[in-house]
């Protein structure tokens, strides 16, 4: 079976249609375009509400670039500061709480209880009010480092009948020992784009996404090309896509994005 490939234009344009309130998981290794391909994803999406991007880094090029590419307004707290009457709602936010890191160790917890608790008013805001999409950029730092269990749960299993959209993203899609990937974060999204992993245990966790042929799956992912990409911060190995759909015929909707 060959899998059709379509560039990003291409699928962007005839096949993204996403309905209210579906999930997103996307699944690539470090430095893969990740981030960069959340952003193009949330651009090329009809929304309510303007969508909202948690950073957790305390400096990151990709998300600063692309908010300012995609013309999105940077926050530091949730809820943003209210528009005068002259001002434009922005398509997007991105939510990046201030960090407050010394060289004492302790300013890690500081921070971290900061952060979780702008993240949290965030996610608590979609789930109650609904018609939002909000994207995790690394879903694991909010469930192993925030310990943000309870919400993330909620959102990603009660969320979508309100149209609350939680998208995100991982690395790692078999977490730790210490601090695994629940599996109703394979489950429950309706879309999952993957990148190429050389790991074959991270291919092995991709057997947990329900409703579709992941025998079909694990070998795809194991095909992906990977493309050396000149970026504005130096070369980056990026990789095709494989895209699922798990409300296409049959049970499920495959194909292959490329790197453009």
């Amino acid at each position: 079976m060959s899998l059709r490939t379509f560039n990003r234009e291409e699928f962007f344009k005839t096949r993204w249609d996403p309905q209210r309130g579906e999930q997103v998981f996307i699944i690539e290794p470090s430095q893969g375009g990740k981030t960069h391909f959340a952003f193009e994803l949330l651009n090329n999406t009809e929304h309510k509400k303007p969508p909202v991007a948690l950073v957790m880094k305390p400096r990151d090029p990709t998300p600063a670039v692309m908010t300012k590419k995609w013309g999105w307004k940077e926050i530091r707290r949730w809820p943003p500061p209210k528009l005068m009457p002259w001002q434009d709602k922005p398509p997007g936010y991105t939510l990046w709480p201030k960090h407050s890191l010394s060289l004492h160790p302790e300013s890690i917890t500081k921070t971290n209880i900061h952060i979780k608790a702008q993240f949290e008013a965030v996610l608590m805001d979609a789930y109650k009010r609904g018609d939002r999409v909000v994207f995790v950029d690394e879903i694991y730092g909010l469930l192993a480092e925030l310990h943000m269990k309870q919400v993330v749960e909620a959102l990603s299993t009660r969320g979508s009948g309100m149209g609350a959209a939680m998208w995100y993203a991982t690395q790692k899609p078999a977490g730790t020992i210490g601090a695994p990937m629940p599996g109703h974060l394979f489950n429950n999204p309706m879309h999952l784009f993957i990148g190429y992993d050389p790991v074959a245990g991270n291919r092995k966790r991709f057997s947990e996404i329900g409703g579709i042929n992941t025998g079909l799956v694990m070998e795809e992912v194991s095909k992906l090309q990977v493309t050396p990409i000149r970026t504005p911060h130096g070369m980056k190995p990026v990789s095709e896509l494989l895209y699922i759909n798990k409300n296409g015929p049959r049970g499920g909707y495959l194909c292959k994005i490329g790197v453009y």
